[in-house]
């Protein structure tokens, strides 16, 4: 089942909804034209990817912030001006996804607090989209899926988003975004947008199952801090990291 199968598969299709891709110089991707993406694995691990993004400009990864670091509380300002760094952000956020096995990753995570988050849902791994000061401005439906994230690694869990939204931004080289999205990039979306409002998907669990996450995350960080230990694998893959 494809990514998009995955989250959509009882979802009619909505006329005019598309998915913008982030625009690479033809220079850029001419000379890159032999770059094969590879895709396989799981939705959450993607384990057999190679991530060859990386070799189309050169990106910097970048340390992801773990739960409950207070830092992913802030609230991220707006971005003032699209400029080379801001471009270089969005570049490094998306070698850092794709290394991390993500399917989006908010500046939040990354100890930047500005509002831009970088998606990729693609079964190819080559459509990365980077929405610079998201807004919603309409949202849809309701419906029950199985999140992840990449700042609580191996915790999963089911809450309900809406299935379809309008959502205005900024791309890469500030030109105007508006588009409609449905199922996981509708999800991705909200989720990503969650962090930069310093909201992260545990907060719609009960308190108990935000206490218990806690334990296990702090656990499993000083088991790796002492080496005696390796991470637990979630008892399900369906679900997307972002």
């Amino acid at each position: 089942m494809s990514l998009a199968d995955w989250y959509t598969a009882d979802l009619s299709p909505r006329p005019e909804t598309y998915r913008p891709f982030l625009p690479f110089a033809n220079a850029v991707r001419a000379a890159n034209a032999s770059v094969k993406l590879s895709s396989g694995g799981t939705l959450a691990t993607f384990f057999s990817q190679k991530h060859d993004i990386a070799l189309i400009t050169p990106m910097t990864k970048l340390v992801i912030l773990e739960y409950p670091d207070p830092r992913l509380r802030k609230k991220a300002a707006a971005v003032t001006a699209v400029d080379d760094a801001v471009r270089q952000l969005a570049d490094n956020m998306l070698e850092t996804m794709y290394a991390a096995k993500g399917v989006g990753l908010a500046a939040t995570q990354v100890d930047v607090h500005k509002r831009l988050i970088v998606l990729d849902v693609s079964d190819s791994r080559d459509q990365p989209l980077v929405l610079i000061n998201p807004e919603l401005l309409m949202r849809e439906g309701s419906g029950p899926g199985e999140e992840g994230c990449l700042s609580l690694p191996g915790i999963y869990d089911k809450l309900s988003r809406a299935t379809h939204i309008r959502v205005r931004a900024l791309g890469r080289n500030a030109e105007p975004i508006e588009m409609d999205a449905e199922g996981l990039l509708a999800v991705c979306i909200q989720h990503e947008m969650d962090h930069l409002e310093g909201k992260l998907f545990v907060d719609y669990l009960s308190e108990l199952k935000r206490q218990l996450i806690r334990r296990r995350l702090e656990k499993e960080r000083r088991q790796r801090s002492t080496g005696s230990g390796l991470r637990a694998t979630a008892p399900s893959a369906s679900a997307p990291a972002l």
